[in-house]
């Protein structure tokens, strides 16, 4: 109908218990079946930083293996597309609601590094095969881009403003290095539904009748970054008052 909208990230809801005023969230019960080669990086990828605890693991003669999960819920947050990738979309995922329980606390390994874009423009082939060697491509050659929109996901922890649009600097002088022979992968391409769930807590979901995009929701990268310090003075704070 020619609408547009802005998704925000998905949000797991709280409450307290009446008898003793503790936070609660949900927890869920996760059944997982998979190829038994793959089943230690399943394990690594949900009882580490996602809080699971693995309750029950069982092989069958067919080569796989069942394993049985407890998990916050806020620690399946884009677990889909994680598990996709660490199992070459061999796992069979199921998982239903148990109870809530006490809150479990920071949960990390969720928010993946992105690459940024800082500048407005159309992208080029020079930019983003330089970019491919930092991480995954969202965009291809002639997409148009503007500041703080992800076009692609590091491959270190943590965000990278960097530039899509910056064309060759030419000169007169010959050169072997054409623009032709420069490769890009093909793009990653995620749906509406996949991108939901891999956006990061301080990214938008922008939908257009014809287009997709991940940016962040916060535009100016200075404010991001001075955003970013305060939350992170803050969660050392959070820390130092526990102990």
């Amino acid at each position: 109908e020619g609408y547009e909208m802005t998704v925000s990230p998905p949000k797991i809801i709280t409450s307290m218990c009446e008898s003793t005023g503790e936070k609660l969230e949900p927890f869920e019960e996760v059944i997982i079946d998979v190829e038994s080669e793959y089943s230690g990086t399943v394990i690594d990828s949900l009882t580490g930083e996602r809080k699971g605890l693995l309750l029950e693991m069982s092989d069958s003669s067919d080569g796989k293996t069942r394993m049985v999960f407890e998990i916050p819920t806020r620690g399946l947050l884009g677990f889909q597309n994680e598990i996709a990738t660490l199992t070459r979309g061999t796992a069979v995922v199921n998982h239903l609601f148990l109870e809530n329980r006490p809150y479990a606390g920071v949960i990390g390994g969720i928010d993946k590094g992105k690459l940024v874009s800082n500048d407005m423009g159309k992208s080029n082939l020079f930019s983003l095969a330089n970019l491919a060697k930092r991480g995954v491509l969202f965009i291809e050659a002639g997409e148009e881009v503007y500041q703080g929109m992800v076009i692609g996901e590091s491959s270190r922890p943590g965000d990278l403003d960097v530039n899509p649009v910056r064309a060759k600097e030419t000169n007169n002088m010959r050169t072997v290095n054409k623009e032709e022979k420069l490769y890009v992968p093909p793009p990653k391409r995620y749906s509406i539904e996949e991108l939901i769930g891999y956006m990061n807590d301080d990214e938008v979901l922008e939908v257009t009748p014809k287009s997709v995009r991940l940016r962040k929701a916060e535009l100016d990268a200075g404010v991001r970054e001075r955003a970013a310090r305060t939350r992170k003075k803050q969660l050392m704070a959070a820390q130092k008052g526990k102990k």
